[in-house]
């Protein structure tokens, strides 16, 4: 085996699809290989650096919450956030699919799959990974630290023009003055 061939790691509890998506991915230049647990897929995680992980939302018969598959892809991408993850989804639906997508995962593919479109979607999902952004600071909760850089940030805006910056504060000019001195501005 050449060095250019990926490799893809398969979490779904049913070996025959793992077996259906193992032939399809050698075909075009994947490595599979399959966990059928969450436990296992760690094991083979800790083992190996893989290229994409294919993640199935759902481990046990029945299941059809997607509860399972959402808490993996949450662990695994706080652990590792740089490798891809494709959701493969069958009985979910789209609207899980959707948030799994909102988690970080790159994309995802319904069962049953066409494997020109499932090989699509894992190459693009290693060679042009969706940018998330991160998350947004934690906002200041305290209200008079945050009334002040208001008012700081209103009058920086006006040029410390008064009553400019007071009615862009919804604020008359003496109340205003009065939370500048309360305030030491």
């Amino acid at each position: 085996m050449s060095d250019t061939r990926r490799k893809a790691l398969f979490l779904d509890d049913d070996a025959d699809i793992l077996a259906a998506a193992d032939l399809a991915l050698r075909r075009h230049g994947y490595d599979m290989t399959g966990a059928q647990s969450p436990d296992e897929a760690r094991a083979r995680l800790a083992d190996t650096k893989f290229d994409i992980l294919l993640l199935d939302l759902n481990f046990r018969r029945g299941d059809t919450s997607g509860e399972a598959g959402l808490t993996f892809l949450e662990e695994r991408k706080r652990i590792d956030p740089h490798t891809p993850v494709v959701v493969i989804t069958g009985h979910s639906g789209l609207s899980i699919a959707v948030q799994a997508m909102r988690m970080g995962a790159e994309d995802f593919v319904v069962k049953p799959w066409h494997n020109d479109r499932l090989i699509a979607t894992l190459n693009a999902a290693i060679e042009q990974p969706r940018v998330v952004p991160p998350p947004p600071p934690p906002a200041d909760l305290n209200l008079e630290r945050s009334e002040r850089e208001l008012i700081r940030e209103a009058l920086s805006r006006h040029a410390f023009n008064i009553s400019h910056a007071a009615k862009e504060l919804g604020l008359t000019r003496a109340a205003l003055y009065r939370r500048m001195e309360k305030h030491g501005l």
